[in-house]
């Protein structure tokens, strides 16, 4: 199978993990309030996206190529900032997330590289009329439903670091896998691909 063209994947480690960070998770809203800040800056920058992407519709119909470097990039690296608040949130990483539309060196990374100079045009105009949207619901179901399951498994998470100041691989993985489904969701919705992502966790 051929590897998709966006990922997110989040570094494990050796799965040692920060007691205070999973008992801020266990308390209802502690790790929100913390991350107030960047839940600002990604509203703002999602707001932001919607109209870039909405132009990107635009300009996909009427020259069937890819968004400008300057869209394509921007898009991408508000997907990449809310998936790293996500990992953080979720203690799959212990770091402070940086306040960076692309750092380097932070363990969680979202990468997209569909350098295909051509798109659909067909995909411009379904995205222009809402279309995109009707035809990922089957994916917003099945991640609706996945969002609830790591959210427990992340709960679960939080108790096992705070007595033993480890995450178990399994439930990264499958937190990870969660955020990674959920990331190519939004990269194919905004006119970054157009390959239409796969009903798989796997990176």
């Amino acid at each position: 199978m051929e590897a998709y063209p966006a990922d997110f994947n989040v570094d494990f480690g050796d799965g040692t993990r920060n007691r205070l960070l999973g008992a801020a998770g266990i308390i209802p809203y502690i790790k929100q309030l913390l991350l107030i800040p960047h839940l600002i800056v990604v509203g703002l920058l999602s707001f932001a996206a919607f109209f870039v992407a909405w132009i990107g519709y635009f300009i996909v119909l009427f020259t069937g190529k890819r968004l400008p470097d300057g869209m394509h990039n921007f898009l991408s690296n508000v997907i990449g900032w809310y998936n790293r608040t996500q990992a953080w949130m979720y203690s799959l990483v212990d770091e402070y997330p940086p306040f960076e539309l692309e750092p380097a060196g932070y363990a969680a990374v979202w990468t997209e590289n569909d350098d295909t100079p051509a798109r659909n045009r067909l995909l411009g105009l379904a995205g222009i009329f809402g279309i995109k949207l009707l035809l990922a619901i089957p994916h917003f179901i099945v991640v609706a439903i996945l969002g609830f399951a790591s959210f427990v498994a992340a709960w679960v998470g939080f108790w096992i670091i705070m007595f033993t100041g480890n995450l178990p691989e399994g439930i990264h993985t499958f937190v990870e896998g969660v955020l990674r489904w959920s990331a190519r969701v939004g990269a194919w919705i905004v006119g970054l691909t157009d390959q239409y992502p796969p009903f798989s966790l796997e990176s």
